[in-house]
């Protein structure tokens, strides 16, 4: 018996979890009004999807730049998504055409050709020490 108790807590202290802290500065806002909006994905299948959104977060816009920290994220993975919400309606505004009218932004500055930004072009690695990214909405 202390056999098995020793091996499941060897096992058990070998599998520790780390998180990671992802710093996120984010620039390009043209005025001090609303909010910006940050949206971390895990999966291609579920980016720019609402109910893909592993973590999010909210700041007051600031024309200067702004700072918000996502504490604790498993290492891996991940694409971000950033809007200026500047009316503070909270949700995207977009033309008729479906196009963004309020300014947009993504990790690794991924854009769209013809529609929105793909994740394979968005993705990152977080290591577990953390890292910080700069992102600029436009």
């Amino acid at each position: 018996m202390k056999l098995i108790l020793s091996t499941a807590l060897a096992l058990m202290a070998t599998s520790t979890a780390y998180a990671a802290d992802l710093t996120l500065t984010v620039t390009g806002m043209k005025t001090d009004t609303g909010n910006v909006m940050i949206g971390v994905y895990d999966k291609a299948d579920r980016f720019l999807q609402v109910e893909g959104i592993v973590a999010r977060g909210r700041v007051p816009a600031s024309h200067d730049a702004v700072t918000y920290v996502f504490k604790n994220l498993a290492p891996g993975q991940y694409a971000i998504s950033i809007f200026h919400d500047a009316n503070n309606n909270g949700k995207l505004d977009k033309n008729f055409m479906g196009i963004p009218t309020e300014p947009i932004g993504m990790s690794r500055d991924a854009k769209g050709s013809f529609g929105p930004p793909r994740y394979e072009d968005a993705v990152f690695s977080l290591p577990a020490d953390g890292m910080s990214m700069t992102i600029k909405v436009e």
